[in-house]
């Protein structure tokens, strides 16, 4: 029991003291003294008995619903409140040796029942709005937290998704592939330009934006293999499908095109024969599934360092969807990555 619960609890004794003893005084102005001693003598056995008894069973009743929780801390207060009075009664009659007294006991024990069960209540009232209060409170807080976490990695994503997610690498590849097609296709090559300004496009308007649509990103994502199906020819194969119903799911920018980078590095890029990457999204159990699949032989975790990384992935999924949202990476001879967004 730290001080400062003891030091609350002796005030609110006092203070019920004070609120019965004018009660009773008011009665009888001629016995004011003896009203007062009786007052603070039974107000402190109650007051603190009833204290102890919450601190134990306050672990074992936070478990039940508040309704039941209520309930039984009302209980308690009028256990307390028997407890109390007979620790007083003892506590009295050693300081005025007084006699045992049935009828006067039982008035006296139903009387501060009464008083037990009204304050009891109060207090109920008060602590509940107080904890509700509190965690109120910290919820904001933790919003606000969150919120400025989210705000430098949103910073850290624009710097990232300008300088490094359309990398060096992928630029110079597609730029030789426009060169070679100039003369052998032209019609191939101006289509290429335009789906590279397109990606860039996306790239410079969207991160100014805090979410887009699963429909916008799913876009950027097909432009992109696009885009590298001109390098790779027909080692690269790949498919992008989306249920109708999760078309509108909002999503932080840039969260699935890297995954696809990443596959297409580790798993495609480095085999000869190439292989297949398949982007699928749809609706399970209240949730946006979106897998990556790609028939690659996978990658090695602690070396992905495509795009934002996976780590950073899952923050911002976590930032803006709380614990609800994951990212998960099966890897059974295959590279299958999966990301979870609850449907709000």
């Amino acid at each position: 029991m730290s001080k400062k619960s003891l030091l609350r609890t002796l005030w609110f004794c006092l203070i019920i003291s004070a609120i019965v003893a004018a009660g009773l005084t008011y009665a009888d102005p001629a016995h004011w003294f003896d009203f007062l001693l009786s007052a603070l003598i039974y107000s402190n056995c109650i007051g603190f008995t009833v204290h102890a008894l919450v601190t134990l069973f306050q672990p074992r009743i936070g478990k039940f619903p508040s309704v039941v929780r209520l309930s039984l801390l009302l209980v308690l207060f009028l256990l307390g409140g028997f407890i109390g009075t007979e620790i007083g009664m003892a506590i009295q009659r050693l300081i005025s040796a007084g006699k045992f007294s049935l009828p006067m006991d039982m008035r006296l024990l139903t009387f501060n029942l009464v008083l037990a069960a009204i304050f009891g209540s109060i207090a109920v009232l008060y602590f509940t709005l107080r904890a509700r209060a509190e965690s109120m409170a910290a919820k904001l807080k933790e919003k606000e937290l969150n919120e400025e976490r989210l705000i430098r990695l949103k910073t850290k994503a624009e710097l990232e998704a300008l300088q490094t997610k359309i990398n060096p690498h992928f630029l110079f590849n597609t730029l030789n592939s426009i060169a070679s097609l100039i003369s052998e296709n032209p019609k191939a090559a101006e289509e290429t330009v335009e789906k590279l300004s397109e990606l860039f496009r996306y790239t410079l308007r969207h991160t100014e934006r805090d979410s887009v649509t699963l429909d916008e990103e799913l876009d950027l994502v097909r432009t992109y293999l696009d885009i590298e199906k001109v390098r790779l020819g027909d080692r690269l194969q790949f498919e992008v499908k989306c249920e109708e119903n999760v078309r509108k799911v909002e999503l932080p920018p840039m969260l699935i095109q890297p995954l696809v980078e990443n596959s297409i590095k580790h798993g495609i890029a480095s085999a000869v024969e190439g292989g297949t990457i398949l982007v699928e999204a749809k609706s399970s159990d209240g949730n946006c599934v979106i897998a990556v699949h790609d028939s690659g032989k996978g990658f090695r975790l602690e070396n992905d360092a495509g795009g934002f990384g996976l780590r950073s992935i899952q923050e911002r999924l976590r930032l803006r969807h709380g614990e609800k949202a994951s990212l998960r990476v099966i890897q059974n001879g295959h590279t299958e990555i999966v990301i979870t967004i609850p449907l709000e």
